[in-house]
């Protein structure tokens, strides 16, 4: 029979943190190299009142079937976040532990806490539990996070901590935008856009010729009139979403990345940033802390703290020389430590211990 292994997660053309782990995967060469085929289990469409999901849904498990029957499965690398998700996968990992598949689940969700902590009754908790625990390894993308899910592991050393990491691309700044800051993600309380909206007051009086990029989707009508109340309107482009060239753009544009989240995993859209040599201006929340020294790659503040992340910005705005210095920094760093020569290859070790039982 011949060998294969399986990634089990939402497509890769759709939005969020999983499809765009998805799509390195791809990009690196890692599906081809590691004989994976994917199976996809969600999808953001809603048509015919969420019946297309059942449908993608109850596909995946026949093709998870299927595969058991015809192929030889090495491991099973199973994406997956909170709530639904969660529900989801937890079906395709009792499959597969009744099916004897070694198993490799990969934990995504920045409100993974909120969600075992403050939405599950203590019976969910205790199959949250149980179905981390079934599985053969735990990837998690930060120190941080790995050091909550040891407490609910029978067994911590299944858990490993692989950062995540984004393909380089070739990107020349030669063109940049003074006094540009950039936001990459969902417009949302979670990620910090309130915030950023009411620090822009405190950054006109300083920097009255700055410009906010908010690139994202989400209620973008109840930011502008927010903006327009805080009378900053003239100062921020909101774009909606982008992806591909347009946000390669965006990226050889803007000066400074801000992501003031309350809570993440470890955000793709600042390694993005990193590896093109922006400087940081984050929250210590998640695994930011772990990309991004305060001071040495960017600027860290706390979460919720808005005149820290208006003083931080203005910091920047106000000091190109070091605005650069730390993006430099920042990109050394990327090259270092989260490139995708360094993450990926920690993948094909994972594999191998699994596939080994190491």
């Amino acid at each position: 029979m011949k060998k294969i292994n399986l990634v089990i997660g939402t497509g890769i053309n759709e939005s969020g943190g999983i499809a765009t782990v998805l799509s390195v995967f791809e990009n690196e060469k890692f599906f081809k190299n590691q004989n994976i085929k994917l199976i996809r289990t969600h999808t953001h469409d809603h048509t015919f009142w969420g019946a297309k999901r059942f449908i993608i849904f109850l596909m995946a498990l026949i093709k998870l079937l299927f595969c058991t029957l015809f192929y030889q499965v090495g491991v099973v690398h199973i994406h997956l976040s909170s709530r639904g998700s969660f529900t989801r996968k937890s079906v395709i990992i009792r499959m597969c532990k009744w099916m004897s598949l070694r198993t490799v689940l990969h934990l995504h969700g920045s409100e993974f806490v909120e969600f075992y902590e403050k939405e599950s009754s203590l019976n969910k908790q205790k199959r949250i539990r149980s179905v981390f625990s079934n599985c053969d390894r735990v990837v998690v993308l930060s120190q941080s996070w790995k050091r909550w899910v040891d407490g609910i592991v029978d067994d911590p050393r299944k858990v490993v901590v692989i950062y995540n990491t984004v393909s380089r691309v070739k990107l020349i700044k030669d063109n940049v935008e003074p006094r540009s800051i950039l936001f990459l993600g969902r417009l949302g309380k979670r990620k910090g856009v309130y915030d950023l909206i009411s620090a822009c007051e405190m950054i006109k009086e300083k920097v009255p010729d700055f410009k906010l990029i908010l690139a994202g989707d989400g209620d973008i009508d109840a930011f502008r009139k927010i903006a327009k109340e805080k009378r900053v309107i003239d100062n921020i482009e909101f774009t909606g979403w982008v992806s591909g060239q347009d946000k390669l753009d965006l990226l050889a544009r803007a000066q400074i990345y801000t992501l003031p989240s309350y809570n993440e995993g470890f955000p793709m859209g600042i390694l993005e940033a990193m590896s093109v040599g922006m400087p940081i201006v984050g929250s210590r929340v998640g695994g930011i802390p772990e990309a991004v020294e305060s001071g040495k790659e960017g600027l860290l503040v706390e979460a919720g703290d808005i005149s820290g992340l208006a003083s931080a910005l203005i910091s920047l705005l106000s000091n190109p020389e070091m605005s650069y210095e730390l993006g430099m920094q920042a990109k050394k760093k990327f090259d270092e430590n989260f490139s995708p020569e360094v993450i990926m290859p920690k993948f094909e070790e994972l594999y191998s211990c699994v596939i080994n039982k190491e």
